[in-house]
């Protein structure tokens, strides 16, 4: 029996498409169709640079297709004409129904925090302020946020000399970790046994994080090794 077939889309840009291309490639596991759709805004880029202090540049590839966004109905075609099993969301925006129907298994997003305790958005930072361990969730996308059913999760090891910096520039690649654990779990996956695969979340103890405050991002880099000594 055949892998699923699998297509990962980023935003033209986005480090995270980067970092995921780079390791299913050393992994074996290059996607079957890689999509740029649409572009990340340069603040966005500046941003990520900043806070990993321009440590965080995983290698440029290009991709076989291009849109210019999520409405092209040129991309949905694309998928069912590939015969795509499985998405990986690379960093595409919100996906409507119609998007998530098109691939045979779904899509697959892997989110840097523990489902369903850390949803929404600065889950590595509020874990680290809150004095929990870091992790990375794979889970299929539904029409919520970050609800999906898990497929796999696994805690990020942080050593003693990673500053604020250090961390945000290695995560993206233990979410790639997780998510190629994520993709070899559904080798044998199909739309009849996906349901065996996967653990629907329990709502008891879920949350929805906003961005986290400027105190609370003190608190968190606190948690680490200073900038100075790091460097």
């Amino acid at each position: 029996m055949s892998r699923p077939r699998t297509a990962l889309l980023f935003q033209d840009g986005n480090f995270v498409g980067r970092e995921y291309h780079a390791r299913l490639k050393e992994a074996g596991r290059e996607p079957d169709v890689s999509i740029a759709v649409g572009r990340m805004k340069p603040e966005s880029i500046a941003f990520e640079r900043e806070r990993t202090a321009h440590r965080w540049n995983p290698p440029a590839f290009e991709p076989g297709h291009r849109f210019d966004g999520l409405r092209d109905p040129a991309l949905l075609d694309l998928l069912r004409a590939e015969r795509i099993d499985l998405c990986i969301q690379g960093g595409v925006g919100i996906l409507k129904a119609h998007h998530l129907a098109a691939p045979s298994l779904g899509w697959i997003n892997v989110h840097p925090g523990r489902l369903p305790a850390y949803r929404g958005n600065s889950c590595p930072e509020w874990a680290l302020a809150e004095g929990e361990p870091i992790h990375a969730t794979a889970h299929l996308i539904d029409t919520g946020i970050d609800t999906g059913p898990v497929i796999c999760d696994a805690p990020l090891s942080v050593p003693q000399h990673w500053s604020y910096p250090d961390l945000r520039a290695n995560l993206y690649a233990h979410c790639a970790r997780v998510l190629i654990q994520a993709l070899k779990k559904l080798d044998t996956a199909t739309p009849e046994t996906l349901h065996s695969f996967v653990t629907p979340q329990d709502e008891t103890g879920a949350r929805y994080l906003l961005a986290i405050p400027a105190d609370k991002l003190e608190l968190a880099k606190a948690r680490l090794a200073p900038e100075e000594i790091a460097a």
